[in-house]
Parts: structure tokens; sequence; C-alpha cells
């Protein structure tokens, strides 16, 4: 509970305010007005995933910080638990505003189905794990939000090469296949757990937190 509180504290509120901002300006750019089929699905979709990756990406990111990777280090409990709380304090939030924008839609007399909630909620998931797998195993949060980006123009023109891991598919009308976004993520999050364990078994408690890896 401890490390939950001190998280929250100190490192929830900058990417949830990014996450929150991100959400107003697709409410912006988007009209949601009595909304239909395919143009719900834009909503979701079209710019709405960078939220999960203004989530995930930097849960890795205090640790880039000299001082608070020393502190971390000399703690009994292991690395792991602070970032598995991270994640899964980011994961919650990302939930929450995927319900909120559902709900606005709603409220606005736009048709919003539950495929629309779990899809919008996948394609950010999805896009976050990316960032934050590239974030944990190369040690820089910066490297995670190119990655995000890049996959994330790569959807406009790669459709059939990315196949079920296309972020867009409601923006084209089709209901299914999101599962396997939320699958991706969570394979993407448990490589980047195994490979920053196999560095710690491999190089040591404080080395391999100097790295940063």
């Amino acid at each position: 509970m401890e490390i939950l509180k001190i998280n929250l504290r100190h490192f929830f509120w900058l990417p949830f305010g990014s996450a929150c901002g991100i959400l107003f300006v697709t409410l912006f750019i988007f009209p949601v007005s009595a909304l239909k089929g395919a143009e719900v699905g834009k909503t979701f979709e079209m710019f709405f995933p960078f939220v999960g990756a203004a989530m995930l990406t930097p849960v890795f990111l205090p640790e880039q910080d000299d001082s608070i990777r020393d502190v971390i280090a000399s703690k009994k409990k292991s690395c792991s638990v602070v970032y598995a709380v991270r994640l899964l304090y980011s994961v919650c939030a990302l939930a929450a505003l995927t319900l909120l924008l559902t709900a606005i839609l709603y409220l606005n007399e736009c048709e919003v189905h539950w495929f629309h909630l779990y899809g919008g909620f996948a394609s950010a998931f999805f896009l976050g794990s990316i960032g934050f797998t590239v974030s944990g195993i190369g040690g820089n949060a910066v490297m995670g939000y190119m990655a995000d980006v890049v996959y994330y123009l790569a959807c406009y023109g790669m459709k059939k090469q990315l196949g079920v891991f296309w972020l867009f598919r409601m923006s084209a009308g089709i209901k299914t296949g999101k599962t396997w976004l939320i699958a991706g993520a969570f394979l993407l999050i448990g490589l980047t757990f195994g490979m920053r364990n196999l560095r710690f078994r491999s190089g040591g408690r404080r080395g391999y937190e100097k790295t940063g890896r």
C-alpha cells in the first residue's frame, strides 16, 4: 500500500494529466453529437489510443533520474513490484478514461455499444504496451513514445501487413478482432518484465538498475 501511495503522489499525475489532455483534444477534434456506426469507432481509434501511450509508456521513466533509481534500487522490495504497481494503476486510469469517453458520447446521443468501449480500450492498451516495452527494454521513455508514433502512423498504410493488430478496425466498420490487441498487449508486457528480470539476474541488482534497463 505504501508503494502505491508514493507512486500515485509523485509519478501518476503528470501522465494522467497528459492523458486527460489527449482526451480533451479528441473531443475537440471529433464531433461528439448523434454519431453512428463507424463514426463512433473513429472517435475511439483515430486519436484516443495515445491516451494509452501517455499512461503506459512512462512507467519506467522515474528511474531515468539517477537519484530516484538509486533509492529504489536500495530497497528490499523488488523493483518489479514497483513497476507492476505503476502499470496496474495506469491501466485502471486508462479504463476510467475510456469509460468517461463512452459516457460523454452516450450523453450526446451517439449510438455507443459495448464493443466501442472494449475496442477503444484495446487499441489504447495495445499502443501503450508498445511504448511500455520499448521504454522498458531500451531504458529510454523517449524511445517508447517514438515507437508509439511510428506504429500509429504505420496503421495508416500497412493494414494488410499488421492484420489483427491493425488499430482502426471499428473505423472501418469491423466490430470484432480487438481481443488480439488485448492478448498482444499482455504478451508485450510479459516480455518486458521477463527481459528486465533476466538482465537483473545476469547483472546484479545495483548494476542492473544503474543501467536504467
